[in-house]
């Protein structure tokens, strides 16, 4: 019966490829009787815990398997419901030795303390044979989805954007904006913080983070209160690689990708001790081409003839850009005593950019088919820009002896970053031949500082207390500089300065009973903004105080199936940039004006997940979710007739429009079809309704929406790996509009060379070329296509190489190897 399910299942998956997805077994699951066993693993040379160690407990007269686990980030693991008799405790992670040990449970001592478990990291070599265990590649926990991103052989080379394409539930479009489940209202964190990489944990400039330096990515779609409330679908955790192998060590990489694309980078770490000292940096130079084209239809009714004008604009753009980046990585972690570590680390990044942009437009009035001179002109721009930032932090950390679990941990960010931009453009109308320069130039400046102090108290067993308190300060001073060899009939120039202060408090308390486990928790946030256009001379302030629920239900049906209800109440606050009362005409045809009258908008959130285990090699994850948006903020663009010049434009605005509904259902799961061949897919279909009242009419936009996504890989030889990405999204609305399907698939090799210390890679991202990005605009008046292809087959071929103590003891050679042996000391 068990194993026709397995060969069901499999056969599922080939046929559907999105019947399941990416995850493998991310928490404990129960077997019948009575018995516990409990422990910690620790790393034997730094007495660090080793997180996310798969361990599971086999029969010791037939080594079947009775139960298993993934260790907690303080590399606790506890198997409950354990049958009385004579087991094997098994624990394996990457880059340690397999650990093995005798455990007896009898019913005069149901529970078994095992205590410190230390795990040797090395590999040993037997006969020649490397033995390491592998990492989950999805691992479920309580509140969030790690994704173990480290071997995926589809971002080699590329930046933490490439990366994000492979993770369940995101999408990342042409301009480096992240979704998840079709919103891009995502807060972005580096390692648990805000960082400058993330554009202050709000926008995105992930191009600066290089793939080589991330460990895993964590999808945390209902944060607990733990958690800042801001990111209406929650938050992405970038976790970095951090060396802990005893003396120096260090990996080097360079790629050379098609059409003048260059990475290398450099990692060194040394451990002695107390003293963990780690650096990288990371070169990277990109040359990207792309064009596009929009085809606009305006209407408007003359106020004093009541006769309909329609215009149509089409537009053509051709353009290159080329961008330089240097990012660098320099830190300190040192144990003061067995409980107290600190460590010190600062994030320079350095880039530069600059662009050839070819766009060619053509108004003509329909009703009489002559060409409107505004718009009837060849620009050719060209743009040179710089930013700067660094994130510079201070974290500590703090452990009882003999109080598992018990935990203090305070941290101060301070994050700088500076932007000049510069376009400089020339415009040839075509109508009369004559020309007009232009150009614009935009200084940001941003300094974000925050600090927070969390400490977590176990209580009995399984339950524990987690508090905290945090503040955050973002200042933004922006400058934008308009200059026209024309006469201007309005100057768009401006200089606007904002504040945001937010300061909030939590209490977060969960536990277990049974079969059942629990958490639940309140976030308080108190939120002062001030706003102020120096160009204008006009203000506005903006003062509110938030509570914030959350709370998780996990229930253990059998030792294979576990569900999951889950539920927070989440915040969107509106930006500087969509605040800044401000109109913007440098397009003349199409403005923008900011809005400070934006409210936040609210987010209620709830998911039903069911996870599913078929022996140790397959697993199904179904989550059912549901989300309302009020006071959603949308853009809300309209055709008005422009007061300064009198011509008939369009004008776009941020507002709150209404309500925003989606509710669906994911897929993840994954599964090993052969030995040597594993798949991974997720999919997932939802309905996406956005309802509301914008100036001129009402919004009623609704659609269905599919996402796919399969991974395969195949290790044809011990050393070759092999690997395709299929990645699908159908159409998705917006207020007034709709984003397009979008398809790609990306392939890559890997063969292992130089006694296993260099790596050879080959990438193609997209292969069949289909990658695009189209856009559909409409509403009163208007009617707009937009196509857009950016450059995306690229191929890249790289090239890594380990030196230094890449283990932590001599690799021994045994002709045979002892059935005792064990990694736990």
């Amino acid at each position: 019966m068990f194993k026709s399910l397995i060969r069901s299942f499999r056969l599922a998956l080939v046929a559907l490829l999105w019947v399941v997805a990416l995850g493998k077994a991310g928490g404990a699951w129960a077997q019948s009787g009575g018995g516990t066993v409990r422990g910690t693993l620790l790393d034997a040379v730094s007495s660090q815990p080793v997180p996310f160690a798969n361990v599971v407990l086999l029969r010791a007269q037939d080594s079947s398997f009775v139960a298993g686990a993934q260790t907690t980030e303080a590399g606790n693991f506890v198997l409950e419901k354990v049958a009385v008799g004579n087991y094997t405790l098994r624990a394996t992670v990457l880059g340690y030795r397999a650990g093995r040990k005798p455990v007896a449970v009898t019913a005069a001592a149901p529970t078994v303390q095992l205590g410190m478990l230390r795990l040797r990291p090395t590999t040993t070599q037997l006969q020649d044979v490397v033995v390491q265990g592998e990492r989950h590649v999805v691992v479920n926990n309580l509140d969030k989805k790690v994704i173990n991103v480290a071997k995926d052989l589809t971002s080699v080379g590329g930046t933490a954007s490439d990366v994000l394409q492979n993770v369940p539930s995101v999408t990342v479009d042409q301009s480096g904006a992240v979704s998840v489940r079709g919103s891009s209202n995502v807060t972005i964190y580096i390692d648990g913080k805000p960082s400058g990489a993330a554009g202050g944990g709000r926008a995105t400039s992930l191009d600066q983070i290089p793939a080589s330096q991330i460990e895993s990515v964590e999808v945390i779609t209902n944060p607990s209160a733990r958690y800042d409330a801001e990111g209406a679908t929650g938050i992405i955790n970038i976790v970095l690689k951090k060396e802990r192998k005893e003396g120096w060590n260090g990996v080097a990489t360079a790629n050379v990708g098609t059409k003048d694309k260059y990475n290398t980078s450099l990692s060194l770490n040394y451990h002695k001790g107390k003293l963990n000292v780690f650096s990288s940096y990371d070169f990277r130079q990109d040359r990207r081409t792309g064009y596009g084209s929009l085809d606009q239809k305006t209407t408007t009714t003359s106020a004093t003839t009541g006769q309909q004008q329609t215009l149509q604009l089409l537009q053509n753009r051709s353009g290159v850009g080329y961008n330089t980046s240097h990012a660098v990585r320099l830190g300190l972690e040192y144990n003061l005593t067995p409980t107290q570590t600190l460590t010190l680390s600062v994030q320079p990044r350095l880039n530069s950019s600059s662009s050839i942009d070819d766009l060619l437009s053509r108004q003509t009035n329909l009703a009489d088919n002559s060409a409107v001179q505004l718009g009837t002109n060849n620009r050719y721009n060209n743009g040179a820009g710089r930013n700067r930032s660094a994130d510079l932090s201070l974290d500590y950390r703090r452990t009882w002896e003999g109080q598992k679990g018990r935990e203090l941990t305070a941290s101060a960010v301070y994050t700088p970053i500076s932007s000049h931009n510069t376009i400089s453009s020339r415009l040839y109308y075509l109508t009369d031949g004559s020309t007009t320069a232009q150009q614009q130039v935009f200084d940001n400046h941003v300094d974000q500082a925050s600090g927070q102090a969390d400490y977590v108290r176990p209580f009995g067993e399984k339950g524990r207390l987690e508090t905290g308190a945090k503040s955050v300060l973002r200042q933004y001073d922006n400058t934008y500089t308009f200059h026209s060899s024309a006469p201007l009939k309005f100057d768009p120039s401006n200089h606007f300065l904002y504040q945001e202060y937010i300061q909030a408090a939590y209490a977060n308390y969960a536990n277990a009973s049974g079969n059942l486990s629990y958490q639940a928790g309140l976030r308080v946030e108190q939120t002062n903004t001030h706003g102020n256009q120096l160009s204008t001379g006009e203000q506005f302030r903006r003062s509110y105080l938030n509570l914030f629920p959350s709370a998780v239900l996990s229930y253990d049906l059998s030792k294979e199936q576990q569900v999951r209800l889950s539920y927070s109440r989440r915040v969107q606050r509106p930006d500087q940039g969509e605040l800044n009362p401000f109109t913007d005409r440098s397009d003349q045809l199409n403005l923008r004006t900011g809005n400070p009258l934006l409210l936040p908008e609210y987010i209620h959130s709830l998911e039903l997940g069911n996870q599913r285990f078929f022996g140790a090699t397959s697993s199904v994850t179904a989550t059912a979710f549901y989300s309302l948006e009020t006071a959603t903020i949308k853009d809300f663009r309209q055709v008005i007739t422009d007061p300064l010049t009198g011509s008939q434009v369009t004008s776009t605005t941020r507002l709150n429009l209404g309500d925003e509904t989606n509710y669906g259902l994911e897929l993840v799961g994954s599964t090993s079809l052969t030995p040597i061949w594993k798949l991974n897919a997720n999919a997932s279909g939802f309905r996406r309704i956005i309802k509301g009242t914008g100036p001129s009419t009402d919004i009623n936009n609704s659609n269905f929406v599919y996402t796919a996504r399969v991974n395969t890989t195949v290790s044809a030889t011990k050393k070759l790996d092999f690997q395709v990405s299929v990645n699908y999204r159908s159409p998705v609305v917006t207020a007034q509009g709709r984003r397009q399907t979008a398809f790609n698939t990306d392939f890559a090799a890997k063969q292992t060379v130089l006694n296993d210390r260099g790596t050879i890679s080959l990438r193609v991202s997209d292969v069949f070329n289909t990658l695009r990005f189209n856009f559909d605009a409409y509403g009163p008046g208007l009617d707009a296509v937009s196509r857009n292809k950016r450059e995306s087959r690229i191929a890249f071929l790289g090239f890594t190489y380990r030196f230094g103590n890449t283990k932590h003891e001599p690799a021994r050679k045994h002709h045979e190897a002892s059935p005792d042996s064990s990694g736990f000391e």
